[in-house]
């Protein structure tokens, strides 16, 4: 043989050589056995209550995925072979999706998302400051909402998604970080108000459904003030060291809701030393309440593909109904508008 051949023939074998070693970078931590380790994932975990329930994780036992916008890739260093940070813009579904699939990819499994990544209001809906002026204001900044609100959203979804996978049984938990602010507004954070509170009747709402037809927890904690990065420190000083809650109290109650296997639709609030159940807001009409929120299977069904298993849900037909744009229906005396009307209206 040549010596250009003996050349072109190492050349060749180097080339398969890479390319059989690049598919088994891409492939080995898809295909080969991990640890039965839990694994979590916990956004916004680069300070503040999710740095300290990452760490408190660790101790526990867990492997983390910390997953936040700020780069502090040391922090993970500094915790062990049992954490990693992932760079993730939660407002982003796609940023998401991205640290979930590789997360899952590394660990063949997902068990639980701690939701807590959160920030204030960006801008002041009260515009005071254009009073004087009778031009069209600018457009809010609602980056709070993307990031509060739509995070735990596409978070939540990402989760079912992934948790569905894991073997030998598919299920997991979800825990969402909202704020005693869902119940009791503040009126110098109008955005964060209506963003936490979402987050809260989400939880509510997401919870009897996931539990019956997915094997998925997801809860909520509310945290009182907490004296972390969010928090000024003229705030936390004018609130009186008496009244805010330290980090400690949130993750016993992240624990809590993690560990109980019976935890499900659960809002725990954190408050200084104490951890309280919020209890359901009360029927204030009672069955006439609890009627208009009531699932009707069609409804769901015809809405999301399959029943909801609920066991209080209203039986009856498929629904083969198009909604019409348009304040009367042609037909308003057919089966389906009269299941509608009895079953669904509010």
């Amino acid at each position: 043989m040549s010596s250009l051949q003996t050349e072109q023939s190492d050349t060749t074998f180097i080339m398969k050589y890479n390319t059989f070693y690049q598919y088994r970078l891409a492939t080995m931590t898809a295909t080969e056995p991990r640890s039965r380790k839990k694994v979590a994932i916990v956004t916004g975990a680069s300070s503040g209550m999710g740095e300290a329930l990452t760490r408190d994780l660790v101790s526990r036992g867990w492997w983390v995925a910390m997953a936040d916008i700020q780069e502090k890739k040391t922090l993970s260093v500094d915790m062990g072979p049992r954490a990693r940070f992932f760079h993730t813009d939660v407002s982003s579904y796609d940023s998401q999706a991205a640290t979930f699939q590789a997360v899952f990819n590394q660990r063949g499994r997902i068990d639980a998302l701690c939701a807590n990544a959160g920030i204030c209001d960006k801008s002041s809906l009260y515009i005071f400051d254009h009073r004087q002026s009778t031009a069209i204001p600018p457009a809010p900044d609602t980056s709070c909402t993307d990031v509060d609100w739509k995070g735990v959203v596409y978070g939540t979804q990402l989760a079912i998604h992934f948790m569905r996978q894991n073997k030998p049984r598919p299920g997991g938990v979800i825990v969402a970080t909202a704020s005693v602010a869902a119940m009791h507004p503040h009126p110098a954070y109008c955005e964060y108000n209506g963003a936490k509170a979402a987050v809260v009747n989400f939880v509510r709402g997401m919870a009897p459904v996931l539990r019956a037809k997915e094997g998925i927890r997801i809860n909520a904690v509310m945290p009182g003030i907490v004296d972390t990065a969010i928090v000024p420190p003229e705030i936390a000083a004018a609130a009186g060291r008496e009244n805010i809650t330290p980090i400690s109290t949130i993750t016993r109650a992240y624990n809590q809701l993690l560990e109980n296997e019976k935890a499900s639709g659960v809002i725990l609030e954190g408050s200084v030393d104490k951890i309280i159940r919020v209890p359901d807001p009360p029927l204030l009409n009672g069955s006439r309440t609890k009627r208009a929120v009531t699932v009707y299977d069609p409804l769901f069904k015809y809405l999301h593909g399959e029943e909801s298993r609920l066991q209080d849900a209203v039986k009856g037909e498929d629904l083969k109904w198009e909604p019409r744009a348009v304040s009367k229906p042609k037909r308003s005396r057919s089966r389906i508008w009269r299941a509608l009307r009895s079953g669904c209206k509010s």
